[in-house]
């Protein structure tokens, strides 16, 4: 009988190793989390959502949580950039309670650099809102955000959201349509179309960043020589597209209206009585 022949098939197995995760310079390149992989290029794919208490140990941060996406990796190493943040769902249920109301909206705006962001604020009333002051506080968000984000990072609209800064100016802003209980920001994330940057946005981001900076500056110094803070100078400062308002023209028959309307107004001086 014919003896059987064994074939011994080699296969080169490719050995896995541990890759930490890294947080953006934002987050002082914290780490976030590990990935076993055979090669760095499967780390270009992953996403890693986390508490942001983890990330600064605070414990008053823990009703948000932070999306990162892996942007590159260096030296086994991957670094992320921060694509979106969003309220726990148990936050945003804490601050309901009887006799308010919730005005929610979501909106997409455009920020430095021309990339798409989708913003969903979340705004309780103290009491009940008419549906017309719901409608206005939701316009009123509406255009503040977008006339804020224009020219900024999104770096920074998640440091401003996380400082609280973003919360406390709608809160104020909004409170003169009806008193406002809290004004948060329930989600925010940038369009996935435009997650990644080109060449053409980062250089449209770093020249408007470049002349708000310069602006910056030159509103420091004046305010420096007048004596005055840099926010009440920034405040008094007017925007592009601000005009002071025009001064209505009155028709001659209007003015010669006015001019008697006038005169009839002022008293007329009689003659003096003599003295008792």
């Amino acid at each position: 009988m014919a003896e059987k022949r064994t074939v011994k098939t080699s296969s080169k197995v490719k050995k896995k190793h541990w890759a930490p995760i890294l947080a953006p310079k934002s987050f002082d390149h914290a780490v976030i989390g590990e990935c076993f992989i055979a090669e760095n290029e499967e780390l270009l794919k992953k996403s890693i959502t986390t508490n942001l208490m983890v990330i600064t140990d605070d414990p008053r941060k823990q009703g948000y949580s932070v999306r990162f996406d892996v942007k590159e990796v260096k030296e086994g190493r991957a670094h992320t950039q921060v694509v979106g943040i969003e309220m726990t769902p148990s936050a945003i249920k804490r601050l309901i309670r009887r006799g308010r109301d919730k005005v929610d909206d979501s909106f997409v705006v455009r920020i430095g650099g021309g990339r798409l962001v989708r913003v969903k604020p979340t705004l309780v009333t103290n009491t009940k809102a008419s549906k017309s002051a719901q409608t206005e506080i939701r316009m009123t968000v509406r255009k503040r955000l977008r006339d804020m984000y224009a020219k900024m990072r999104f770096d920074d609209i998640v440091k401003d959201i996380i400082e609280m800064k973003t919360q406390r100016m709608l809160r104020d802003l909004c409170s003169k349509t009806h008193p406002l209980r809290s004004a948060d920001i329930r989600f925010i994330t940038i369009v996935p179309k435009d997650r990644k940057m080109t060449a053409e946005m980062e250089e449209i981001m770093e020249k408007e960043v470049a002349e708000e900076d310069a602006r910056r500056a030159q509103l420091a110094s004046a305010a420096a020589a007048a004596g005055v803070g840099e926010e009440i100078a920034l405040q008094a400062a007017p925007t592009r597209g601000s005009r002071k308002p025009r001064k209505k023209e009155l028709a001659p028959q209007e003015v010669e209206e006015a001019e008697a309307g006038a005169g009839k107004s002022q008293p007329t001086e009689g003659p003096e009585e003599p003295g008792v």
